[in-house]
């Protein structure tokens, strides 16, 4: 019942936000309803986060419009699908709206687009059965996870393979039959099972001809029933035709379809009528007005009113890997696998224009790295599984993205780093702003320095088992000509760090600033009996002691300062699995350790230095009044520190946490239902400790959180205060950032009456306005007095509150 009164009126909550404060709706909302206190308590939360969740202004995407699915058109707009997001062209005002999980729309896996001109609406569906319904006039986003949700379907029966609009309904074909939505309101119709005796069957596609409709049945045939009989009485669906057809579509009121020998007809009661042949490796049959295209995946055909081919497009030198294209008004729109939309004049083919917002190369993403120096922010590709395997190939092949701070994004394309594949890591050199590295789980090594002007112009050096001496890089094992590494890292001195995967002689490596290679030998420590295992990249502690992952051995620490000390963390030293994805260094110089099945703290490095075993603990915590152990069993994929000594924590199929330096309070927990990340699995976290932007890393897409943390800096020459003014409108809470550790903050009225004071954990501090009595404080400027902990450095900033 209660879930039923959160169903009814979540829409409606949606819509009275975009007019209230969140206090009023929710007290408007629950005075009209009868619940009792804690449900009340367990609601206010609910739209607390849905809140968050539908004005996203701490959000930001970082994805990817290189992939497109599915295209669909109205008369001044075209619609794009790509994997999880949609965006649209006006060609009138030359501008685009986007849709993703920024403003609510969550749909992975997109199969189909289509929109209803009648009712202004945008239909989506998924793989998976999921459909997402856009109301372009009110800007409602609606979830219809029915099918998805149907445990008595399997997998590929929920499948949605094809989308026709008709009378006021969107019906969908699907692998168990048809099944109607109704677009007045959004919900469901009947469903339709057309086999024999009302069996299930896979319907490819679905077209509706005046008062009839249509399915194409795979392996089957054409069956057809009239729209005014009883749709749901299978004995109403007779054949139409019972020939193998690829796709079937509503052109002019007539019926047309492919058939498996990719002949293209008119398809009659009695008869078909072939006007043409269609591409190899065919894909669909799009129709906008008076316009029919077939797409396939290197060519697209267009056909007019009369059925005469207009407009062919696809060549051996513009070969793309076509998934959707569509005729319009003299321009074919086409989407492809990796490089985006295109707009290609039928009076201008040779001059295709790019249409796709701008983004990184795709949302494969596997790792994000930001230059604090440089103010970059990059994301390479690839990367390997939770098994440290490379991915397929054809998987991995991707170049390089770069977004500047201007927000401009550039693009290294794959031919220009190829062999590279799997890139694994991205390092700055410590020293030379125009260098990195990037690392590869299959090829090595790759040496870039940059041309800032046209980077993908840059010098690029690729480093393998061939050019780095007998003490350098080292193929997977003597049969396996794979160099799978992870790093480089740089200590202190510039030397730079990396580890080298499979079964080598030394899988510790090391060059330094004249490239001259070391490599170390750790098999001794190794669990497995093939003396093989995968490492995760060093982290390199103040003591210059190199702390290292493994799939068997657990961690491995090194120093090469210490006479080549080795120590092992592994099952017999309290670690809970001995696959680690994820080591962190914090600011009090723990080591935190994520493992396949929880957490774990080493409570500080320096232990290293005089003791041959070292044991981490667990973080026991009370929850409900019981002692529970933080992360307890769960497959940890990445840890990272933030400037106030916070840790954000990524646990498989479970989204990320932040919790406190000390792990005992949870300040945050997002996960695809309560905040726009693509995915519950974040293989990767980057901050930028200058605004404490985080950004996180999924294969469906990358997003960010503008969280309040920062670095602290060296100095109090730069402390800003924002929000300045604070207008009346503003809810959160005034940011002090450009801290010392440890300064001190005191706020007082122009008169000089304190009203508020703290001190900074990281490099900001937090205000809300409230005064020492728990009452926001009036109207006025207020001055900020600022100091370091030993009171050495002072500074003073002023604030406007406007209620």
């Amino acid at each position: 019942m209660l879930s039923t009164i959160c169903t009814q009126n979540v829409q409606k909550i949606f819509i009275i936000l975009n007019k209230y404060s969140i206090i009023y709706v929710i007290y408007l909302y629950l005075s009209n309803i009868k619940i009792d206190m804690k449900f009340s308590y367990s609601l206010f939360l609910l739209f607390f986060s849905t809140v968050l969740f539908a004005q996203n202004e701490a959000w930001k995407g970082y994805f990817s419009y290189n992939t497109i699915r599915a295209i669909s058109a109205s008369e001044s707009k075209t619609y794009f699908a790509t994997e999880n997001a949609l965006f649209s062209v006006n060609e009138n005002v030359s501008e685009k709206d986007i849709y993703n999980t920024i403003n609510g729309f969550q749909l992975n896996d997109i199969t189909n687009l289509i929109y209803s001109e009648t009712y202004k609406k945008l239909v989506a569906t998924s793989l998976s059965g999921r459909i997402v319904i856009v109301d372009e006039a009110t800007g409602t986003i609606s979830n219809l996870n029915d099918i998805y949700n149907k445990q008595s379907l399997s997998g590929a029966e929920k499948q949605i393979n094809n989308i026709a609009i008709a009378a006021g309904y969107a019906y969908l074909a699907t692998g168990y039959g048809i099944t109607a939505i109704r677009l007045n309101d959004n919900n469901f119709g009947d469903s339709y099972y057309i086999g024999d005796n009302g069996a299930s069957v896979k319907v490819t596609s679905v077209a509706v001809i005046g008062n009839r409709i249509y399915a194409n049945i795979e392996g089957v045939g054409i069956k057809s029933a009239s729209l005014n009989t009883n749709l749901i009485d299978y004995t109403n669906w007779t054949f139409y035709n019972t020939e193998n057809w690829l796709d079937i579509i509503n052109f002019q009121d007539q019926l047309v379809g492919v058939k498996e020998d990719l002949s293209i007809h008119r398809i009659n009661a009695t008869e078909t009528v072939s006007f043409g042949q269609v591409f190899e490796n065919f894909i669909r049959l799009s129709v906008f007005k008076n316009n029919l295209t077939a797409t396939s995946t290197y060519n697209s055909l267009s056909y007019d009113q009369n059925f005469n081919t207009v407009f062919t497009y696809g060549t051996s030198a513009n070969a793309k890997d076509y998934n959707a294209s569509l005729l319009k008004n003299g321009q074919l729109y086409a989407g492809t696998s990796m490089d985006g939309a295109f707009k290609i004049a039928v009076s201008n083919a040779d001059s295709p224009i790019y249409i796709s917002p701008k983004g990184p190369l795709s949302n494969n993403v596997f790792r994000a790295f930001y230059n604090e120096k440089t103010k970059d922010l990059w994301a390479i590709f690839g990367g390997y599984t939770l098994e440290y395997n490379p991915y397929n190939p054809d998987l991995s092949k991707y170049g390089i993205s770069r977004q500047k701070e201007n927000g401009e994004w550039q693009l290294i394309p794959y031919d220009k780093i190829a062999p590279l594949e799997s890139t694994s890591h991205l390092s700055f050199h410590p020293t030379n702003n125009n260098k990195i590295y990037v690392s590869s789980f299959n090829s090595g090594l790759l040496e870039i320095n940059l041309n800032n002007s046209d980077i993908a112009n840059s010098e690029f050096i690729h480093y393998n088992q061939n050019n780095t001496g007998s003490d350098g890089l080292e193929q997977y094992a003597p049969d396996v000509n794979s160099v799978r590494i992870n790093g480089p890292v740089f200590d202190r001195q510039g030397t730079a760090w990396l580890t080298n995967t499979g079964r080598p002689t030394k899988h510790l490596k090391s060059f330094n600033k004249n490239n001259q290679w070391k490599s170390y030998d750790l098999r001794g420590y190794l669990s497995n009996s093939q003396q093989l295992d995968n490492f995760t990249i060093p982290v390199i502690d103040k003591n210059n002691t190199k702390w290292m992952g493994t799939s068997y051995s657990g961690i491995i620490a090194f120093n090469e300062t210490r006479n080549n000390k080795i120590v092992k963390i592994d099952r017999n030293s309290n670690l809970p699995s001995p696959a680690v994805f994820s080591v962190a260094l914090d600011n009090n110089n723990q080591l935190w350790i994520g493992t396949g099945a929880g957490l774990r703290v080493l409570a500080s490095t320096d232990q290293f230095l005089t003791a041959s075993n070292l044991t981490p603990s667990s973080i026991i915590i009370m929850d409900d009044g019981k002692a529970q152990e933080l992360f307890y069993q769960q497959t940890i994929l990445k840890i990272k520190v933030d400037g106030s000594n916070n840790k954000w924590v990524s646990v498989a199929d479970a989204g990320v946490f932040l919790v406190s330096g000390d792990g005992q309070k949870t300040i945050y927990r997002f996960d695809t239902s309560n905040s726009p990340l693509p995915s519950n699995n974040i293989m990767d976290i980057e901050i930028n400790d200058t605004t404490g932007e985080v950004f996180f890393v999924s294969d469906k897409g990358m997003v960010s959180y503008k969280n309040y943390a920062t670095s602290p800096t060296d100095n109090l020459d730069d402390v800003y205060v924002y929000p300045n003014p604070v207008r009346p409108d503003f809810t959160g809470e005034v940011k002090i950032s450009g801290l010392k550790v440890k300064s001190n903050i005191k706020i007082t009225d122009v008169s000089g009456n304190l009203v508020y004071e703290t001190t900074s954990d990281g490099g900001t501090a937090l205000w809300n306005t409230f005064n020492f009595n728990g009452r926001k404080v009036a109207s006025g400027v207020y001055m900020i007095f600022v100091s370091s902990e030993d009171g050495s450095e002072k500074t003073t900033k002023k604030l406007m509150i406007i209620r």
